[in-house]
């Protein structure tokens, strides 16, 4: 059974740590809910103004029960075709409209020089509550992801991390509105931190 107010500790990744991982010691990693696979040393971030950002990898996501919930039935917890467009859809206009907010980078589809590529893939969503269901929650569940970052022109592989994340921070009720919303926000914010990492990794 699913408790009516149920708590999470509101712990945030900021999706652009990678760029001062891959610029710097990585100082604010101590702070983050990262984990680091790989990066290459000693890559200049400087010529990087556009950003590439590839559809999102659901090939394997699935969706997780929380652990209180117990003889969970599948097809509650199903992702849905209708939920893969959702999420792919939001992702892509939020992101962007993120990394594009601060006005210091745009988010192109060519891959020319001077441009990142980032590829995140959902390995698994954990909704608080399943759908449909009489509950209150804080934000609407997490997400664990991987990404990817590249130079773009040549597909060098630059960063390769990890991370989940919680959705949302406020208590809210689970309604179909709420979790879409709480899931575009997050993707909005990712964008956002894209663009002030990168930026700060860049010494503007």
């Amino acid at each position: 059974m699913t408790p009516k107010n149920t708590y999470k500790p509101a712990r945030f990744s900021r999706f652009g740590i990678a760029f001062l991982l891959l610029a710097s010691a990585g100082v604010w990693a101590q702070s983050e809910e990262l984990t680091t696979i790989y990066r290459k040393p000693n890559v200049d971030l400087k010529p990087y103004t556009q950003l590439l950002i590839t559809p999102l990898n659901l090939a394997d996501a699935r969706i997780v029960p929380p652990p209180w919930v117990e003889n969970a039935n599948p097809h509650e917890w199903d992702l849905t075709r209708q939920n893969q467009e959702a999420l792919r859809s939001a992702y892509a206009s939020a992101v962007r409209e993120g990394i594009e907010s601060g006005g210091q980078y745009k988010v192109v589809t060519i891959p020319t020089p001077g441009t990142l590529q980032v590829e995140v893939r959902l390995i698994s969503l954990t909704p608080w509550a399943a759908r449909g269901e009489q509950a209150q929650t804080l934000g609407t569940g997490s997400l664990t992801f991987e990404a990817h970052v590249r130079d773009a022109r040549t597909a060098e592989l630059l960063a390769i991390f990890s991370g989940t994340q919680n959705v949302g921070q406020n208590y809210q009720e689970n309604t179909a509105f709420n979790r879409e919303a709480g899931v575009t926000e997050h993707f909005r914010n990712w964008g956002r931190n894209i663009s002030r990492r990168l930026s700060e990794a860049q010494g503007r």
